[in-house]
């Protein structure tokens, strides 16, 4: 698969800019939707490989980025290996990098016939939404 070495640099990075919860978070997400195993048992598999990588390298160095690069695209490799679902996922961090057709970015199309006092578009929420006085 040819976007596995990007979507491993855009791993990366998000990793070493983001924070490791919030890329753990969007990966199990994802993963859990298109293997249907449960998120909590993929972030702690996720969290397993993170500490392995963890033990060798901290990512301060472009040597320490580029380990952290070829190990991640080997865990992304091995993962569509065995879940051939995961190619949208692997799909889904190259896109990031390259800004096209992020989750943040893609459209949502529902249709609503009738009267509608308040309607929410989206594909995933977290936490709660509130109408009207709190």
């Amino acid at each position: 698969m040819t976007v596995i070495l990007p979507s491993a640099q855009s791993l990366v990075t998000a990793m070493l800019t983001d924070g490791w919860a919030s890329v753990r978070t969007f990966l199990a997400s994802r993963w859990s939707r298109q293997t249907q195993e449960p998120q909590d048992a993929i972030e702690e598999r996720l969290d397993a490989a993170h500490a392995q990588a963890a033990e060798v390298t901290t990512g301060d160095t472009e040597q320490d980025r580029a380990f952290l690069r070829a190990y991640w695209a080997g865990y992304l490799t091995a993962a569509v290996a065995q879940h051939p679902a995961l190619g949208d996922l692997v799909r889904d961090l190259y896109n990031i990098r390259t800004g096209a057709g992020t989750e943040a970015t893609s459209s949502v199309h529902n249709t609503n016939n009738g009267t509608v006092t308040n309607l929410v578009q989206g594909r995933d929420f977290s936490g709660g939404i509130t109408f009207g006085a709190q």
